[in-house]
């Protein structure tokens, strides 16, 4: 027999078991990307030692958010009908293990097997995350803490780039593989005798409408989830967000860096992964920023915050396009170049807070995660289609062609977003 609750979770206050959950959970995600943004830092490296162009090297970026994407499907129902906090775990061990084995690999065929093990790994962390968030926070709430777990993650490109400049310069590139998949094994130590799935599960109560409903999904429930015209509409937008992000994040390095004639940045790896960590503050800045604007603004709206989200990314990305290359060449100008990135970057990322509020309020706590599954793995197979397409857009028209195509990618997040309402 049960026995007694520890106490209640209320709507107005936090409670500290709440907080310790979320914040451990967060930081686990954190390190979760820190195994994933590292590949984009050693780009540059790896094609000379191995003698790759563009697009073969794209192809590792390819099966990334394929087999990311693919396994967002899975990961986001699994949380939903067994136990979010145990996929997170598992998927924790083997994005820790694929970076160890990665590093000591040689061959473009075990890199990507490797890399297609460590994407389906680290799909297992946002839908059971988003799950254990919609759980433990107050719905009218959930902007802000969506908007700080996107920050979290952020905070993984944060870590790495400058960790990452370090050690490629002092080391080689190999230890940008190592380092990250240490702390994650550290911290999932930390997050397995910490978290639990649910208030529920702690011995708590919370006092919101639908805390406690312990339902599992089922398999009409995914069903009905893919066929739900809303949540369509916002994988396209997520699809066009996701397109953009890892655009930037898989080659703003090589951008920065390239030194092949007119046109080129030509600036050093230490400086140009700093510059480029921007883009992951930005996120972070943003992530919180617009989850509490949809929340206290626009009441639980989430459309508007997410349209002016694209609408200035995509300015920025026209900027960086038009008058990019010359700002490297001094330091007032290096300063403006990072606060492009810092716009680009922070808007196209922290559109997400909002967009993966929407399946929470769309479809409850209990089959939110189910719903985020859905949008980031369509949103995922979609932008898997960015590692080879601009590859080979970067060898036909130049490495800075990309931004223009970006930028339209993100006129057409803009505009789908706009047709979702609760």
């Amino acid at each position: 027999m049960k026995g007694p609750t520890k106490g209640m979770i209320r709507e107005d206050k936090y409670h500290p078991t709440q907080l310790k959950v979320f914040f451990v959970m967060v930081f686990l995600y954190t390190c979760y990307f820190a195994c994933n943004y590292n590949l984009s830092t050693a780009t540059d490296h790896m094609q000379k030692d191995f003698g790759w162009d563009n697009q073969s090297f794209g192809v590792l970026f390819t099966v990334s958010t394929l087999f990311f994407g693919l396994g967002q499907f899975v990961a986001g129902y699994l949380g939903d009908r067994y136990d979010p906090k145990s996929l997170m775990v598992i998927g924790a061990l083997g994005a820790a293990f694929s970076n160890l084995a990665f590093s000591f690999s040689g061959n473009i065929t075990l890199f990507a097997v490797l890399w297609g093990i460590n994407a389906l790994s680290l799909a297992m962390g946002w839908s059971p995350g988003c799950s254990i968030l919609f759980r433990w926070i107050p719905p009218k709430k959930q902007g802000l803490f969506m908007g700080i777990f996107d920050a979290f993650a952020f905070m993984g490109g944060i870590i790495i780039y400058p960790v990452a400049g370090v050690a490629i310069t002092f080391f080689n590139w190999r230890a940008v593989f190592v380092i990250p998949a240490i702390l994650l094994l550290v911290w999932t130590a930390v997050y397995m005798s910490v978290v639990k799935s649910s208030p529920e599960d702690a011995g708590l109560r919370a006092e919101w409408a639908g805390a406690g409903d312990k339902r599992k999904a089922t398999l009409q429930d995914y069903r009905d989830i893919m066929c739900n015209r809303l949540i369509i509409l916002t994988s396209l937008s997520a699809l066009c967000s996701q397109f953009v992000r890892w655009g930037m994040i898989n080659c703003t390095v090589k951008i920065l860096t390239d030194d092949s004639g007119s046109g080129s940045f030509a600036i050093s790896m230490v400086t140009a992964t700093l510059i480029a960590s921007a883009m992951h503050w930005g996120g972070a800045v943003f992530s919180i920023g617009m989850g509490y604007v949809s929340d206290k603004v626009f009441k639980g709206e989430r459309w508007q915050t997410i349209f002016g989200g694209f609408i200035v990314s995509g300015i920025s990305l026209a900027a960086l396009y038009f008058a990019g290359a010359g700002l490297g060449e001094t330091g007032f100008g290096i300063a403006l170049l990072a606060l492009l990135l810092f716009l680009t970057g922070g808007c196209i990322q922290g559109v997400q807070a909002p967009i993966f509020n929407l399946p929470g309020d769309l479809l409850g706590p209990y089959l939110g995660g189910t719903g985020v599954g859905i949008i980031n793995g369509w949103s995922y197979l979609g932008a898997s289609f960015a590692g080879v397409a601009l590859g080979a857009m970067m060898d036909s028209f130049g490495l800075t062609s990309i931004f223009i195509l970006l930028a339209l990618i993100s006129v057409l997040g803009a505009v789908s977003i706009v047709f979702v309402r609760k």
